[in-house]
């Protein structure tokens, strides 16, 4: 299990001032996800949309962006005081060290994974149980990383039946 969900595992020069740049002009940015310690909340391969945030409007329980290490982190906020923020990925054992606000990049705003576009939410009870699970468990977090695999060939496999525009689209 990767101790951190990574937004891309080798940032080359430039791609931190760029994804900083996007966000300071448009005020959102979207990055596909490779880490898996968000899971269940996030999954390798989803997309998060990211709102340029100020230090202040982050509260307990948001998913933040913030670039560590030469790599962008997407984790939960666990505690917001003074000047620091303390996060930590939902199935990862430890917090990650204390946040400044020059390393905030933004808060994540959706998520858009197989099952479709959702706001980031608090884990619910069933999440808090697979997510400790995934923490305390690599045999775990490889099944779930497994069955989720499966779930978007499935998903990839099956076709299109709604409407999405002015034609039909049809995957076979």
């Amino acid at each position: 299990m990767l101790a951190s969900s990574t937004i891309h595992p080798w940032i080359q020069p430039g791609k931190y001032d760029l994804a900083s740049e996007v966000l300071q002009r448009f005020g959102w940015l979207g990055l596909r996800v490779t880490g898996a310690s968000m899971l269940p909340a996030v999954w390798p391969g989803d997309v998060v949309t990211i709102h340029r945030s100020r230090f202040s409007e982050v509260s307990r329980g948001d998913l933040v962006l913030f670039f560590r290490d030469r790599r962008f982190f997407v984790h939960r906020v666990l505690e917001v005081s003074g000047h620091s923020l303390l996060t930590r990925g939902d199935s990862v054992l430890g917090p990650d060290p204390p946040l400044s606000p020059d390393e905030l990049l933004g808060r994540v705003v959706s998520i858009t994974g197989a099952g479709g576009t959702r706001a980031p939410s608090q884990l619910g009870a069933a999440g808090y149980l697979v997510a400790r699970a995934a923490r305390h468990s690599t045999f775990v977090s490889n099944m779930l990383l497994r069955l989720h695999a499966r779930y978007r060939q499935i998903l990839r496999s099956a076709p299109v039946t709604a409407m999405s525009g002015p034609e039909a689209v049809w995957s076979n």
